[in-house]
């Protein structure tokens, strides 16, 4: 049990440094408290199970020839909203990408 506790902080620890350290201060306070205690522990779960369950489909997936589209949206992204975003914004990533990691047009 005291290993699972400690991989889960672990985990926690190492996704969270990168996103808070260049963080913007758009978001409240109260969001990014929301957002770490709450959304990112939630996104680690669902993101690792949504991985798990997309590894067991690639056999029936993949010679129908949509498992890259499928892996982009149960792996690629779910990670990315887990752990390329800053803390308390839920639509801006650090890289200026979309979710699925799109260059974003520019509107000029």
């Amino acid at each position: 049990m005291r290993i699972l506790i400690c991989t889960v902080l672990t985990m926690t620890m190492l996704i969270a440094a990168p996103a808070a350290m260049a963080e913007p201060a758009e978001a409240s306070v109260g969001m990014k408290i929301l957002d770490f205690v709450l959304v990112r522990p939630t996104s680690i779960v669902i993101s690792a199970a949504s991985t798990v369950l997309f590894i067991g489909t690639v056999p029936l997936t993949f010679p129908m020839g949509v498992s890259y589209d499928l892996g982009t949206y149960m792996v690629s992204v779910p990670w990315r909203f887990t752990a390329s975003r800053y803390y308390g914004n839920f639509s801006e990533y650090r890289d200026h990408r979309t979710i699925e990691g799109r260059l974003i047009a520019d509107s000029r």
